[in-house]
C-alpha cells in the first residue's frame, strides 16, 4: 500500500517559507521509516524557484560540524539514507515560483549575515534571487550561472538572456508584474513572481532544474502548480513579445479569423496592442469578470491557447526527466507526478505523462466522501497520493491536535482511503501561511496508522461493489469549469468579490486573484447526496484520453449521467447501445440531444433521483442516518464492508461513537472479521433474521464478511 508522506518539515510556530525547505536530519528519516512512509512529496530539492546556484547548496553544501552533531544533512545525503530505505522521495519543481528575498551582507558581499529573516546585521541590505543569481552578484558565496549554463541560456529568438527574473516573469496587459502572493509571508521583505511558462527559456531553465534533482539522487519528480498559466490568467493573462507571437500562430494553425477592426494581416497582429487601442485594461480581464471575459475579441481563444501550454510543459518536463534518467543513471522507471490540484477539467491532457497523480484536496471538512468516490473514477486505476490544502476545518484540527484530541485527523486520514484514494500523512506540511505554523500531527498516532494499515492491506483491495455508475463527462465539465455559474442556489465566488481599483497597482496578484471557476454542481451535489443516503455507487470519468467502453459498463444495472449538456457522439452511442441492450440510463439537468435516457430528472433534482435509487435493490442496504457513510470492497475472499463515523461532537470536538449500524445485505454474514483503528473491542455484532447490527463502533471500522 503506498503510504505518502507530506513532507515539508517545516517548524513548529513559523511561516511557511517557500520554495526552500528546512534541512533535514537523521531523525526525520527514523519518523519516516516508524510512519512505514514509501513515498515523500513536497520534500526536498526546491529552491531553483530562487535560483540554480542557490539549489547547488542545497543539495551538497557541506554541513558545519555543529549541525552534524545532531544528525543534519544536505539533500542529496538524505535522498540516499531514504533511498537506503526503500522510500522514493520526490523532488519538488515549484512552477509558479520567482523569487526574491531581502538580505543582509557584510560590506564586501562575501558574507550573508541574514536571509528572508532580517536582523540589523548590517547596513548592506540587498536580495538574493533568482535576479542576482542568473547575473552573478555574489561570486564569493554562489556559483557563477555559467556553471548551470556554459553557453548561456537562450529565449525564443536565439538571444543570450541575461536577468533571468526580468526574463521569466509575466507581463500583464498593462505591462504590470502578476506576483504569486499565495506563497508570500505577511510583513517580510520578499517578492514570488509569477513566470511565463509559455516562454522557451523558462522551460529550458526548468529542465536544468530538473537534471540538477536527479544528479543528487532524486528519486522522482514532482511538478508543483502544473496550472501556473491558469493562476496568470486570471490575474489578467501574460502579454509578453512571446506569448503575443505565439498567438499569432495559434491563429493561424486553428484558421482562427481577426476581428474586422484589427486593421493589419495576422503576421501583423499583436493582440496586446489591439486590445489596448480599444480601451482595455487588467481589471477587465480578471477573474471576478467571469463570462464578461468572453465578449472581449479573440480572449477565448487566447484562454485556450494558455490552457494549451499546460499540457505541453507537462510533457516536455515529464519526457526531458525520463530520458535524462536513463542516460545518466541508467534509470528505465523514472516516476513523475505533478500537483493536479482539484481534479479540475483542464488536467485531463497532463494525465497521460504521469506515473502517479498527485494534487491538493481543498475545501476539508468533517465528511466529503462523494467527491473521494468521484476521485476514484478519476484515477482510472493510477495510484495517487494527495494533500490537504489548507482552511478554517485544518486550522481547527490542529488546534485540536494541540490539545491532545487526535479524533479528527485520524478521520482526515481514513476517510480517502477507505474508497481507494490516498491523502498524505502530513509532516510538517503547508498551512498557506494562514497562521504562523506548519500542520504537525501526532507522529505517536500516525506511525500506529501506518503499521496497521501494512497489518491490513488485504482489506484495501480498491475494488469497490456497485451496481449503479455515475458518469462524469469531460467535455461538459470543462466548458462549466469557464462559462456556467453555479446556478444551483449557491452564491458562487464573483458575486461575493467587488471589483477592485487598479489605479497604482504594479503588482498583480494580492488584487483579483480569485477564481470564477464552476465546479460542475449537478454533478457533485449528486454524488454526495448518494453517499448521504448510503446508496452505492462508482463513478465512471471518461474524456477524449480516457473513453467510455462496454467493458466499463459491464456489470452495472443503472447508469446515472448528470448534466452531460456536450456530450460527444462517441460517448453517447456507447452508452445508448448499454441501454438498448437491456441497461437503465437515466439522465440530470441538461442532457446531449441524442442520449435515450430512461428517464430525465430536472436540474437540481438531485434529492428525488438520489431517493428513487436508494429504492432499487442493492449489495447492501443500510440503515438511515447521517452519521456514518460506508464503502464495500471485495477482495476476492471477503465482502469487505468500511464504516466511517462522522459523529461529531461539537462541545468535546470528539467523534462519538455510533451506538448501533444495522443493514442487511445480498451476501453472506455468518463469518466476519472486525478491524478497528483506533483499537476498539467494544465492537458487537448482533443478528435478527436477515438484519445486522455493528454496535458501539468507533471512529473507523471495518466488517470482513468471509464467502
Amino acid at each position: 500500500m503506498l503510504k505518502g508522506i507530506y513532507f515539508m518539515g517545516w517548524q513548529r510556530d513559523m511561516w511557511n517559507y517557500h520554495p526552500s525547505l528546512p534541512m533535514k536530519n537523521m531523525q526525520m528519516v527514523e519518523d519516516i521509516v516508524d510512519m512505514h512512509g514509501n513515498m515523500l512529496i513536497w520534500s526536498s530539492l526546491g529552491s531553483g524557484a530562487i535560483g540554480l546556484p542557490y539549489m547547488e547548496r542545497e543539495a551538497y553544501e557541506q554541513i558545519p560540524p555543529r549541525l552534524r552533531l545532531y544528525g543534519y544533512m544536505n539533500d542529496k545525503e538524505f535522498l540516499h539514507e531514504c533511498a537506503k530505505r526503500d522510500v522514493k522521495v520526490f523532488s519538488v519543481l515549484w512552477k509558479a515560483q520567482l523569487w526574491e528575498f531581502g538580505a543582509e551582507f557584510n560590506e564586501d558581499d562575501t558574507e550573508l549575515l541574514s536571509l528572508n529573516i532580517l536582523r540589523g546585521a548590517s547596513d548592506n541590505h540587498k536580495y538574493v534571487g533568482m535576479s542576482e543569481l542568473s547575473t552573478n552578484k555574489y561570486p564569493a558565496i554562489f556559483s557563477p550561472i555559467e556553471k548551470f549554463f556554459p553557453d548561456g541560456l537562450l529565449d525564443w529568438k536565439g538571444e543570450k538572456v541575461g536577468d533571468f527574473l526580468e526574463e521569466f516573469k509575466s507581463t500583464s496587459l498593462e505591462g504590470r508584474n502578476i506576483l504569486s502572493n499565495w506563497l508570500m509571508a505577511p510583513n517580510h521583505d520578499h517578492k514570488c513572481y509569477s513566470p511565463c511558462c509559455n516562454k522557451i527559456s523558462y522551460r529550458r531553465y526548468m529542465m536544468r532544474d530538473v537534471e540538477i534533482m536527479i544528479d543528487a539522487g532524486a528519486g522522482g519528480l514532482h511538478i508543483d502548480e502544473y496550472d501556473t498559466q491558469k493562476h496568470v490568467l486570471h490575474n489578467a493573462g501574460c502579454f509578453c513579445d512571446e506569448c503575443m507571437d505565439q498567438f499569432r500562430t495559434y491563429l493561424k494553425e486553428n484558421d482562427i479569423s481577426l476581428p474586422e477592426d484589427a486593421g493589419c494581416s495576422i503576421d501583423e497582429f499583436d493582440y496586446r496592442q489591439y486590445l489596448l487601442g480599444k480601451g482595455y485594461k487588467d481589471e477587465d480581464l480578471l477573474a471576478f469578470n467571469a463570462n464578461d471575459r468572453w465578449n472581449i475579441p479573440l480572449y477565448r481563444n487566447f484562454v485556450d491557447m494558455s490552457m494549451d501550454g499546460i499540457e505541453r510543459v507537462v510533457r516536455e518536463l515529464s519526457t526531458h526527466a525520463k530520458e535524462y534518467a536513463k542516460r545518466t543513471r541508467g534509470d528505465e522507471n523514472f516516476p513523475v507526478t505533478a500537483n493536479l490540484f482539484q481534479c479540475f477539467p483542464i488536467a485531463w491532457k497532463c494525465k497521460k505523462y504521469l506515473d502517479l497523480l498527485a494534487g491538493e484536496k481543498t475545501d476539508i471538512r468533517l465528511r466529503q466522501d462523494g467527491w473521494y468516490k468521484y476521485a476514484f473514477g478519476w484515477l482510472n486505476g493510477k495510484d495517487v497520493c494527495f494533500v490537504e490544502d489548507p482552511n478554517a476545518y485544518v486550522r481547527d484540527m490542529i488546534v485540536d491536535i494541540k490539545n491532545g484530541i487526535n479524533d479528527r485527523c485520524i478521520l482526515f486520514l481514513l476517510e480517502p482511503i477507505a474508497h481507494g484514494f490516498h491523502v498524505a500523512f502530513p509532516y510538517g506540511s503547508w498551512l498557506q501561511n494562514q497562521v504562523k505554523d506548519a500542520f504537525w500531527p501526532d507522529l505517536r498516532m500516525v506511525k500506529k496508522l501506518g503499521a496497521w494499515l501494512d497489518e491490513n492491506t488485504d482489506l484495501f483491495p480498491k475494488n469497490p461493489q456497485a451496481d449503479i455508475a455515475v458518469v462524469y463527462d469531460l467535455n461538459s465539465a470543462y466548458e462549466n469549469l469557464w462559462t456556467e455559474p453555479d446556478d444551483t442556489g449557491a452564491t458562487s465566488t464573483y458575486n461575493k468579490i467587488q471589483k477592485v481599483d487598479l489605479t497604482g497597482v504594479e503588482e498583480l496578484g494580492k488584487q483579483g486573484a480569485f477564481s470564477a471557476d464552476g465546479t460542475f454542481p449537478q454533478f457533485f451535489r449528486l454524488v454526495q447526496k448518494l453517499s448521504d443516503e448510503h446508496v452505492l455507487y462508482n463513478v465512471i470519468y471518461e474524456s477524449p484520453d480516457e473513453k467510455l467502453t462496454p467493458e466499463k459498463l459491464a456489470g452495472y444495472r443503472t447508469v446515472v449521467v448528470p448534466d452531460a449538456f456536450l456530450m460527444d457522439e462517441e460517448t453517447m452511442k456507447v452508452l445508448n447501445d448499454w441501454k438498448a441492450a437491456g441497461g437503465e440510463l437515466i439522465t440530470l439537468s441538461r442532457k446531449a440531444e441524442a442520449l435515450d435516457a430512461c428517464a430525465c430528472y430536472e436540474k437540481n433534482g438531485w434529492d428525488a433521483l438520489a431517493a428513487d435509487l436508494k429504492a432499487k435493490p442493492a449489495r447492501i442496504c443500510m440503515q438511515d442516518s447521517p452519521k456514518y457513510g460506508i464503502s464495500l470492497q471485495d477482495n476476492g475472499e471477503a465482502n469487505v464492508l468500511h464504516i466511517v463515523n462522522y459523529n461529531f461532537n461539537e462541545e468535546t470536538h470528539r467523534i462519538d461513537p455510533l451506538d448501533e449500524v444495522s443493514f442487511t445485505a445480498a451476501f453472506d454474514t455468518a463469518n466476519v472479521e472486525i478491524r478497528t483503528f483506533p483499537e476498539n473491542d467494544k465492537v458487537v455484532i448482533c443478528r435478527d433474521g436477515d438484519k445486522v447490527t455493528a454496535k458501539n463502533l468507533g471512529i473507523y471500522t471495518i466488517l470482513s464478511f468471509k464467502k
